[in-house]
């Protein structure tokens, strides 16, 4: 990791992640009575508590609204969730007026084309390795994994070793 993108990872203070695709893999399921079913990784919810635990907010931004999305959120301590965000760069501008940060300091993950408008704005505009093309042209960070397969993970885990947080991290687990 070079000198310049270290420090802007070491400036982020928020960690604001699209849903579908990122979060997910993208597939829904839905049942005979209308139920809709999501699935999302529990590495990529380890990675949300590994930021939250060294003072990185996080925070949603989707432009569905989902039951399970909000009950993700409640179980991972997520408090700013954007749901039915149908011009992401509104939610974008909401998310920074409630937090009052500036766009350095915070990093956006998206895979398809509503992201691009908040990836432009992003201290630091990631996308997840299964993005659309034009999306990953946006992009200063490409994710080896794909959405719901871990790139959460892996991005809280850049953050947390460009910070020197990343062994207080592990010493939790190792130091046993």
């Amino acid at each position: 990791m070079d000198k310049q993108l270290r420090e802007k990872l070491n400036a982020v203070k928020l960690v604001a992640l699209d849903v579908d695709g990122v979060l997910t893999d993208g597939k829904a399921f839905y049942g005979s009575n209308g139920f809709e079913g999501i699935s999302f990784n529990v590495q990529d919810g380890s990675g949300i508590k590994y930021l939250q635990r060294c003072g990185v907010e996080v925070a949603l931004i989707t432009g569905r609204t989902v039951e399970a999305v909000a009950a993700r959120a409640q179980v991972l301590g997520i408090e700013r969730v954007y749901q039915g965000a149908k011009v992401k760069r509104e939610a974008w501008d909401a998310l920074k007026s409630d937090t009052g940060l500036d766009d350095e300091a915070i990093c956006y993950v998206g895979d398809d084309l509503p992201d691009i408008p908040v990836l432009r704005c992003a201290g630091v505009a990631v996308a997840v390795a299964n993005a659309r093309p034009e999306v990953r042209e946006v992009a200063e960070i490409i994710t080896a994994a794909p959405g719901g397969e871990g790139a959460v993970r892996e991005l809280a885990e850049m953050i947390l070793k460009a910070r020197g947080k990343w062994q207080e991290v592990l010493g939790r687990y190792l130091d046993q």
